[in-house]
């Protein structure tokens, strides 16, 4: 048997490489041969390379790694000549940090579109990022029942014309990012807790008019739940399943729950799409909801579990209608697995949600209609953090105004409906026939009016009759304002006068970064 040695130079921060005893990043990687057959199944590890086994016959093969974009990297490895190593296996390193002209944003490549251009590794890339150096950010923060309002203040920033990113540094609290513009929609973007996050923004990489204008990837540097939670988000089970075992991967991310509650939390919802969540104990989910309640995703993971149990697991500690109002109170879920969840569990329970609680019956539909785009990480359209609104809104934050419609996203398709059959001429031609058939009418008689009131003149034939409702009773008085009414009334002008707009409050700008 000859032996290819996989190993992934992922990109990562050495004073954070401990920050929650990440396990490290684990890709798919499959060993094709010349006619595209499938020799070996594996994944490549960021701190563990993985030893591979193929048939001694094979003289070339193709070794190909998935990201959770997508987005696939082949390597040749030519086996027709001895390996030049000592133990005389084949070595293969992917590099995805080359990938890159900037070498701080490298790490957000796997996660973006794979034709997105700033995986090109030209120096001077520019994608317009200068046109978005008055977008704002703000940081509000769940604490006491309410979502409030926190200064920003970046650890670490970058910028080039290309992508800007900050580093923050996060309490054990549920947050969330809001960013706007005067060209660029108001959202929201879910921020993990309890550690440092770091955020970067690109520009769109979609020529599809419904896409936001910029495009936010999030990380909690928890590279190993984190592509989970990425191939979950594209529907990628076959990638996920050559990564690792289900069950594998839970005990080593939920055992050390106390230690990273939010990492445990993706492995749980990992379980739970996969149909292995039955496979650790009941407990351990109990203890994610019993002990962090700040997270409003151990709620969630927790019903989610209940109702797929059936009714032996419910007490009156936990059951999943007080689980789900539990999360409700607490903020909104960090990961977009988790927004999925809410509104499979809402359906469920029905109307003893309904009747129970209208209001979070309600905030389960808001957030579903209003749910945006950002990989892995929740993401939401709004004006206020509390308050997902399926309207998109723009411009500053005192100066809010509705986004136009897109004219291609409304544009009649009944030209080119074949059944029901309607044509474009055919509407075009309506108000013509409705002219005709109005000139064609005989004259009209001229109307009889009473005699309390005054005559009305004759409607001629060329046109058609204007229809008088006459007044029944005696008219009311016409009141005239007194002078002393029209005191504080300010006259009117041939132009209207200019309201003065009210400053921003300190907004964080994206110009505010020098490069």
């Amino acid at each position: 048997m000859k032996r290819i040695v996989v190993s992934l130079d992922y990109p990562s921060d050495a004073r954070l490489l401990d920050q929650h005893q990440d396990p490290g990043a684990a890709l798919p990687v499959k060993i094709l041969d010349v006619d595209g057959a499938v020799l070996a199944v594996g994944s490549a590890r960021a701190r563990e390379a993985e030893r591979l086994s193929i048939a001694e016959e094979v003289q070339l093969a193709f070794v190909c790694l998935t990201w959770p974009s997508g987005r696939t990297v082949t390597q040749r490895v030519d086996m027709s000549a001895p390996s030049h190593s000592d133990s005389g296996v084949y070595r293969v390193v992917f590099e995805p940090v080359h990938a890159s002209a900037n070498e701080w944003s490298a790490w957000a490549i796997p996660k973006l579109n794979p034709r997105s251009r700033l995986a090109s590794p030209q120096v001077d890339l520019d994608l317009g990022m200068d046109e978005f150096s008055r977008v704002w950010l703000r940081l509000w923060k769940f604490h006491d029942g309410e979502w409030s309002r926190v200064s920003v203040e970046p650890v670490e920033a970058h910028r080039s014309r290309s992508a800007w990113q900050m580093d923050l540094q996060l309490d054990a609290s549920n947050w969330l990012m809001q960013i706007g513009g005067s060209k660029v929609t108001w959202r929201f973007v879910a921020l993990p807790g309890n550690g440092r996050a770091r955020v970067l923004i690109t520009p769109k990489d979609s020529s599809d008019p419904r896409a936001d204008e910029l495009k936010v990837v999030v990380t909690g540097f928890r590279s190993g739940a984190e592509t989970l939670l990425e191939f979950l988000s594209r529907d990628a089970i076959r990638s996920m399943n050559a990564v690792a075992d289900p069950v594998a991967v839970a005990r080593s991310l939920l055992r050390a729950k106390f230690d990273d509650p939010v990492g445990a939390v993706a492995a749980a919802y990992f379980l739970l799409r996969v149909n292995a969540a039955d496979q650790v104990p009941l407990a351990w989910f109990e203890n994610l909801s019993r002990y962090f309640r700040w997270l409003p995703d151990t709620a969630i993971v927790h019903c989610a579990r209940l109702l797929r149990d059936g009714r032996r697991t419910h007490t009156e500690e936990f059951n999943p209608l007080k689980l789900l109002r539990e999360s409700l109170s607490n903020g909104w879920p960090v990961f977009t697995e988790g927004v999925n969840l809410l509104q499979e569990a809402a359906s469920l329970l029905g109307s003893t949600l309904l009747e129970a609680d209208p209001l979070a019956f309600h905030k389960v539909q808001t957030l579903g209609a209003g749910k945006g785009w950002a990989g892995a990480i929740t993401s939401f359209y709004g004006r206020y953090p509390g308050e997902p609104d399926v309207l998109k809104w723009a411009g500053m934050p005192r100066a809010p105004r509705r986004r136009q419609i897109i004219p291609q996203l409304v544009k009649s398709r009944l030209g080119s409906d074949a059944t029901l059959g309607f044509a474009t001429e055919l509407l075009q031609g309506l108000p013509r026939l409705q002219i005709e058939r109005v000139q064609s009418l005989p004259p009209f008689p001229p109307l009889q009016i009473p005699s309390a009131q005054p005559p009305s003149a004759r409607i001629p034939s060329s046109r058609p009759p204007a229809v008088r409702i006459p007044f029944v009773g005696r008219a009311p008085p016409t009141q005239t304002p007194s002078a002393g009414e029209l005191a504080g009334v300010p006259a009117v002008t041939g132009s209207p006068r200019r309201v003065k707009r009210e400053p921003d409050d300190g907004e964080f700008l994206l110009g505010s970064v020098e490069r």
